[in-house]
C-alpha cells in the first residue's frame, strides 16, 4: 500500500489539533495508514465501511475535520457514503473526503469527484502526496 515507510521528520506533529476518519475495510491498509500518520500529531478513528463511517460521523459530525474514503468497501461504498454523507448538515456538506483506491483510472476519479469526493489518492499510498493533499484542507 505504501511506496516508502519512512517518516520524515517535517511531517511530526503538523496536525496536533486534527481528528480525521478513516473508512477502509483492509486491515493491514488500515495498520499502514496508521503507521503513516500517527506521527503527524493526527487523531485517527476508524469504519471499516461506508454503514459504520455515516453512523460515526452522524454521531458526533463536530468531531472530525477530514474523511480518507476508500471507495470500494461491503455494505455501503465509499461513493454512496459520501453522497450520503453530503446531505448531513452543514457539517457534512462542507467536510473534506479524500478518496482512498488502487484504481487509478480517469473514469475512477470522475466517479469520485461526481460523488462529492474532494481529492483522490491511489495505493499504493505516497506519503508526500496524501500529507500534501491533507494540508489543502487542515490547518
Amino acid at each position: 500500500m505504501t511506496k516508502t515507510m519512512e517518516i520524515d521528520d517535517e511531517y511530526i506533529n503538523i496536525f496536533p489539533n486534527n481528528t480525521i476518519l478513516i473508512v477502509e475495510d483492509n486491515e493491514i491498509n488500515i495498520e499502514v495508514l496508521h503507521f503513516l500518520l500517527h506521527k503527524t500529531g493526527i487523531s485517527i478513528d476508524y469504519a471499516h465501511d461506508g454503514k459504520e463511517a455515516l453512523d460515526m460521523f452522524g454521531a458526533n459530525p463536530e468531531k472530525y475535520d477530514l474523511v480518507l474514503m476508500d471507495i470500494y468497501m461491503p455494505n455501503i461504498d465509499g461513493f454512496t457514503a459520501t453522497r450520503k454523507l453530503r446531505s448531513m448538515g452543514d457539517k457534512g456538506r462542507d467536510i473534506p473526503v479524500i478518496a482512498l483506491t488502487a484504481n487509478a483510472s480517469q473514469k475512477d476519479m470522475e466517479m469520485c469527484f461526481a460523488a462529492g469526493m474532494n481529492e483522490h489518492v491511489k495505493k499504493p499510498i505516497n506519503l508526500k502526496e496524501l500529507i500534501t493533499k491533507m494540508r489543502q484542507f487542515l490547518s
